[in-house]
């Protein structure tokens, strides 16, 4: 028997059910869309201090993650509280009140290498625009083609299922998109990693205190 086989009404109408509340998103999304779930990823733990929202609106790494959205490679998956078939949510730019509220992101980005051209700096000499370096590559970096995994859902939603439907959807269209694999950082003692690793990610490295995870699409 398949997997689809194996499951009880139960369990197929739970999976039919968090399926109907999962949409992508178009390229157009406001940057308030991802600061709640930006505001997760990087404060998951109790035990550590703080990075609160306007500090993480100055970080480069932060801004890393969610920036000038709409780049090429970006894809963007949200969970939303309730269903949506009968629902438009193919943006996330609707009058407000219109649509249901999002409690869970999963999205993918890639790095980039070029040089960062700051057009306000000039050389004191000539007036030309001044390189200032390379971009921030993402805390989960391994490859410039495989892009970079954030996922998060609002506390009052987890352990419904909702994170791992959103890991599914999510890699699938990266593998529609023609990437071989997906990338993410997961620090020591987060426990989101059994989720991570349940779904085929395997370590592949180290960046300080989190491994990084890959799992393969091809």
């Amino acid at each position: 028997m398949n997997e689809r086989q194996n499951q009880n009404p139960a369990e197929a109408g739970r999976r039919t059910e968090l399926k109907s509340r999962i949409r992508p998103l178009g390229a157009e999304i406001p940057d308030d869309v991802f600061l709640p779930f930006l505001d997760l990823c990087f404060n998951w733990s109790m035990d550590k201090p703080r990075v609160e929202i306007d500090e993480l609106l100055e970080r480069d790494d932060a801004a890393f993650y969610f920036k000038d959205w709409g780049r090429n490679g970006d894809i963007a998956v949200a969970a939303y509280a309730t269903d949506l078939s009968a629902t438009d949510t193919t943006g996330a730019g609707s009058a407000a009140g219109s649509e249901p509220e999002i409690v869970g992101l999963a999205w993918l980005r890639l790095a980039g290498f070029e040089a960062v051209i700051d057009r306000s700096a000039t050389d004191a000499d000539d007036g030309t625009a001044v390189e200032a370096g390379p971009h921030f590559t993402g805390y989960g970096w391994v490859a410039a083609d495989i892009p970079e995994l954030s996922l998060a859902v609002l506390p009052d939603h987890q352990s419904q299922g909702l994170g791992g439907m959103l890991l599914d959807v999510v890699c699938t269209l990266a593998k529609m998109s023609g990437f071989p694999a997906v990338s993410l950082s997961v620090e020591d003692g987060n426990g989101a990693a059994r989720l991570y690793h349940d779904r085929g990610f395997v370590a592949v490295g180290r960046n300080g205190d989190s491994d990084i995870l890959v799992r393969k699409l091809t």
